[in-house]
């Protein structure tokens, strides 16, 4: 398998502003999640969310006669590219689980398949239907230690940098990264350490369910905590100016699977869970850049006064950190002004440490502690 070159920031230098990149994917999901139409769609747009925002599998599944012959032959290319080296990297990442998942089950150690190939699976058809480039494992806090060595059992290293002790940093942090050859692996024992946010990762491993993906019976989360998971990341991608627009095609995909929820009750429980606010905030900025109120009319009734395609687009498309995206989050964080800073403050350096790219380490792989 090549070395992968990961997308560059998704909302510079695109060669198109960040206004055409949504509207040239509202414009091709204004069925919702229908057949893509053939309406006027900006060539250097596609070829953006191909590149930066993942997806070249979706729109080599979906792009129908209708519209192909009016894209630009390079841009066929570059989507026909796309689809094959996802279906490269998908079955690398299906081989590489498989043996962590035979590993994991013979040390009594239970791991989820999160978002990559069981997305792809679940919600377009194949696990090679979605843009991803490595697996993603959810432990039980508990286990944390243990799958880490595991992990290097097979042959991966921690890429992550940590403070101190892996014990002190996965205190700041939801995940560290592991690497073997070219294959990444992401081992996650929580779904986020936002401040406030009281999500039982923990329960959503017992709800797990299990899906074929790749002809393997792998467990996932169930629909609705997906769901769930879904909005908490795209919260964070936010914060960072780091979102990908394949987590709204995501998202409407797994909407459209869930017709019969009833809102008031689902944000109940996202309230006792800490997060409302920013799922409200998320669910609200993508049924506004995608222009979808009245495709889900008792969600955007739910949700309440939506932001315009505009405010929307400035926090997609400000760069995160001293940008509206940072401004955006931190209105809707649970916690106060005074305690969130606090503990911005105090996590920084665990949080740089693990996730920086400059800072990832590499090397043999440690012996087991």
């Amino acid at each position: 398998m090549t070395k992968v070159r990961r997308p560059s920031q998704p909302w510079k230098n695109l060669g198109c502003t960040p206004r055409s990149l949504c509207l040239s994917l509202r414009d091709m999901l204004r069925d919702a999640c229908g057949p893509l139409g053939a309406g006027s769609i900006d060539a250097q747009a596609i070829a953006m969310l191909v590149e930066r925002h993942k997806l070249g599998p979706f729109l080599g599944q979906q792009l129908g006669t209708s519209l192909r012959p009016s894209l630009p032959l390079k841009i066929q290319e570059q989507i026909d590219a796309s689809v094959s080296r996802q279906a490269e990297i998908t079955a690398t990442c299906l081989a590489g689980f498989a043996g962590i998942a035979e590993r994991f089950g013979k040390a009594g150690v239970p791991l989820v398949m999160l978002k990559g190939a069981a997305l792809g699976k679940r919600l377009f058809g194949d696990a090679a239907n979605r843009g991803y480039w490595d697996i993603d494992i959810l432990v039980h806090e508990h286990d944390r230690e243990r799958a880490g060595q595991m992990l290097e059992k097979e042959g991966f290293t921690r890429t992550a940098s940590v403070i101190f002790s892996e014990r002190l940093s996965a205190l700041f942090s939801h995940g560290f990264d592991y690497e073997r050859h070219d294959l990444k692996a992401d081992l996650h024992w929580c779904l986020t350490r936002v401040p406030g946010f009281r999500i039982d990762s923990s329960a959503m491993m017992r709800r797990a369910v299990i899906l074929d993906v790749g002809g393997r019976q792998t467990p996932v989360l169930s629909l609705d905590d997906e769901l769930v998971f879904e909005m908490v990341s795209m919260f964070a991608d936010i914060q960072r100016g780091g979102l990908r627009l394949q987590a709204f095609v995501d998202l409407l995909a797994m909407l459209r699977q869930l017709p019969g929820i009833v809102w008031e009750d689902f944000f109940a429980r996202r309230h006792a869970e800490g997060c409302q606010a920013a799922c409200r905030g998320v669910l609200g900025i993508f049924l506004s850049i995608l222009a979808l109120e009245t495709v889900f009319p008792e969600l955007a009734a739910a949700v309440g006064d939506l932001p315009s395609f505009d405010e929307s687009l400035v926090v997609l498309a400000s760069g995160g950190a001293a940008g509206r995206a940072r401004r955006w989050a931190a209105s809707r964080m649970p916690v106060s002004p005074l305690t969130y800073a606090a503990w911005w403050a105090v996590s920084l350096p665990f949080r740089v440490a693990a996730s920086h790219p400059s800072l990832k380490r590499y090397g043999p792989a440690r012996a087991p502690r």
